[in-house]
């Protein structure tokens, strides 16, 4: 309790400590014997560790939670509870619990928490927190549709990528032999696919408003993160240092939200048939069916577009240029296996993916060991059982994927950097069980096979034109940067043009 309250002092400074203590603890106090009248009658609930009286779980989850939540589950197994606050919320680890919740019985485990955050910013109208059910259903019919209309999975979207590469590529040529960190660049070259996707328009190098919009699309994942604490008690918005933080995730959230409209305003109308962006596909369906999805829902979707299209592929990419300069051995393997397959002669392409087998292990081995998503919010809709346990209707559920791609039982020396897990005896590749790096299950990422072929093309053209190392005397650090997101610590690379 005196780390609670040295905690609180920290809050409250400037404020009578004795006077907001009574009323706090008053207020929790009640909260807790109402939060135990409400337990009252479950038997078969999944155990867990112990928690501090109120804040539950809280305190032992303050940085990299998904290390935490791993070592739990070797304790109360595959299947367990925490408190955050006075919520309570399943933790799902391991192929075979993961499964049976997001496959064999999606339609209990499909929807996402009711955060309150997630409510302050509109973000339930976005793809990624949209609640389970008809309007999810109907967008989930339209963002897929759209992206396979602008061809993802076939060369219409395979050709905008390569223009990205070689935009890319020519900005390495002028880096050639100076450290320098290829996030931004990285950023700007994938963001530039799904925006030009959702607007119709792409962005240079440099250019000031989008690059105003990554940074604002970053730092809205970390205050997030930051003021997850809101989401169990939001009266904490009110405090000192937590106000600040809330007050800047909404301005940056409406900072965000206001670049989109901008853009959306100046669009203009097109022929009814002319389908040239997201915008022209959403207002045509809208005409088609008026009763579709509101008006604003467009602004979140491309929101979420640009955010998660954005990160996910530029992160993954971040990772695996680090560890190949890492592991020198194998970013040498892949580029003789490009030479020996491509040449050097034309750039490659997705359809070489099935001649380069150590290629495909290595970026698949990228995606385990970074595993930039962590951890997947979900939320039972109705009472259900896992692993032979009673899950109430409106549990919340977070689906470990760290512990998943992290698991010593199934993935030897799992902090190695080894793509010969993927490879068989006869060096073809391998399918995984517990290998998810887009999830499984409704909840699967919707640009999978979008994201599949950035991580192909980023990565191969980039290997069969440069080779990259790390300046000389430093080490590669793979503790990373834990949000929403598991971001690389900053870093640079010196990129050499290969002979």
């Amino acid at each position: 309790m005196a780390t609670i309250v040295s905690l609180l002092q920290v809050v409250l400074s400037g404020h009578s400590i004795t006077v907001v203590l009574i009323c706090f603890v008053a207020f929790l106090v009640s909260l807790t014997v109402a939060a135990k009248f409400s337990a009252h009658g479950r038997r078969n609930t999944p155990p867990g560790p112990p928690g501090w009286p109120v804040l539950g779980n809280l305190p032992s989850l303050t940085k990299d939670i998904h290390l935490q939540l791993t070592k739990w589950r070797y304790q109360y197994g595959d299947v367990f509870s925490v408190r955050f606050g006075l919520q309570d919320a399943v933790i799902v680890n391991g192929s075979e619990a993961i499964k049976e919740a997001l496959v064999q019985k999606a339609n209990h485990f499909s929807n996402r928490p009711d955060y309150y955050l997630v409510r302050c910013v509109n973000m339930h109208f976005g793809a990624v927190f949209c609640l389970y059910g008809d309007r999810w259903s109907a967008l989930r019919r339209f963002t897929v549709s759209t992206l396979r209309f602008f061809g993802m999975g076939t060369t219409i979207l395979e050709e905008k990528i390569q223009e990205e590469c070689r935009h890319f590529c020519s900005a390495l040529r002028l880096l050639v032999g100076q450290p320098v960190d290829l996030k931004n660049r990285l950023e700007t070259s994938v963001s530039n696919i799904i925006v030009y996707m959702a607007v119709g328009k792409r962005f240079e190098y440099g250019d000031p408003k989008f690059g105003r919009l990554q940074i604002l699309a970053e730092r809205i994942n970390v205050t997030f993160y930051k003021l997850y604490i809101v989401n169990c008690f939001p009266m904490l918005r009110f405090f000192p240092g937590f106000r600040k933080m809330y007050n800047e995730l909404m301005d940056r959230t409406a900072e965000l939200y206001s670049y989109i409209r901008e853009y959306i305003g100046q669009h203009g109308n097109t022929a009814p048939d002319d389908i040239r962006d997201f915008i022209d596909a959403f207002n045509k369906t809208k005409q088609d069916n008026p009763g579709f999805l509101p008006d604003m829902t467009l602004t979140y979707l491309i929101a979420d577009l640009f955010s998660a299209g954005t990160e996910t592929s530029s992160l993954t990419l971040c990772w695996g240029f680090l560890y190949l300069t890492a592991y020198p051995d194998v970013q040498e393997k892949v580029q003789a296996e490009l030479d020996r397959v491509v040449g050097r002669d034309r750039p490659p392409a997705f359809s070489d993916r099935i001649n380069l087998p150590y290629t495909e292990a290595t970026i698949m081995e990228i995606q385990r060991i970074a595993t930039i998503i962590p951890l997947l919010p979900h939320r039972t809709s109705d009472d259900t059982t896992l692993l032979g346990y009673d899950i109430p209707a409106g549990t919340n559920v977070i689906v470990n994927l760290w512990d998943l791609h992290m698991d010593p039982s199934r993935w030897p020396d799992p902090h190695r950097f080894d793509p010969a897990r993927f490879l068989g005896e006869n060096g073809r590749l391998l399918t995984h069980d517990a290998f998810m790096p887009f999830s499984t299950g409704y909840r699967r990422c919707w640009g999978e096979q979008m994201g599949k072929m950035e991580l192909f093309l980023f990565l191969t053209n980039t290997l069969q034109q440069f080779t990259l190392k790390l300046p000389e005397g430093t080490e590669p650090d793979f503790h990373g940067i834990s949000t929403a997101f598991i971001y690389p610590r900053p870093f640079s690379l010196i990129v050499t043009k290969r002979e």
